[in-house]
């Protein structure tokens, strides 16, 4: 699995050479439960909450079509979605502050993604994980956990991106952190 992280790498260093943003990081804090909710896809028009993906990584990113840097990073994140796999990462790309008349052209422009692009018109996803600019990126463990939190995007984040994504694939699923040692032969 390690040459997919290797492809990863080629595919984020493709990103943005905007400079990092030094705003404090907002949202869940690092390790506490990600914050649930319902997510709409654009594109499919299924509903399913965030808890639904437990077992597999999550990669939530708020974006907008009029942003720059989220329009380079979300094709990227949908070639991370196919070489990994949906048994393995769901990408959710939260819509922010997106005009409900954005989304006939956002759901044309997304068909052919396989990552869920979630509609967030009233803000409450964007609420919930205190969402003041973008782009704005949590990486979810397995276990439902909050794993990273990255603003913004430059060359000097994208290996610490990278290393973020490797990490929550080297976590134990939550299966396996329940698996208790074998019993002993006591004789």
């Amino acid at each position: 699995m390690k040459h997919h992280f290797f492809s990863l790498l080629a595919c984020f260093s493709c990103l943005s050479t905007t400079p990092s943003l030094a705003a404090q990081h907002t949202g869940p804090e690092v390790g506490s439960m990600a914050p649930d909710f319902r997510a709409h896809n654009v594109v499919t028009g299924h509903t399913a909450p965030l808890s639904s993906q437990r077992g597999k990584v999550v990669i939530l990113t708020f974006w907008a079509s009029w942003c720059a840097p989220c329009r380079r990073e979300v094709p990227i994140l949908e070639k991370a979605q196919r070489i990994l796999g949906k048994d393995k990462l769901t990408v959710f790309a939260v819509s922010f502050k997106e005009s409900q008349q954005a989304a006939g052209t956002l759901k044309k422009v997304a068909s052919d993604w396989q990552i869920n692009v979630i509609e967030d018109y009233n803000g409450t996803i964007a609420s919930r994980y205190s969402i003041t600019s973008i782009p704005h990126l949590f990486i979810i463990g397995r276990d439902g956990k909050v794993l990273a939190n990255h603003l913004g995007y430059g060359d000097s984040t994208i290996n610490e991106l990278v290393d973020d994504i490797n990490h929550a694939f080297a976590e134990p699923t939550p299966a396996e952190q329940q698996v208790s040692p074998p019993a002993t032969d006591a004789t």
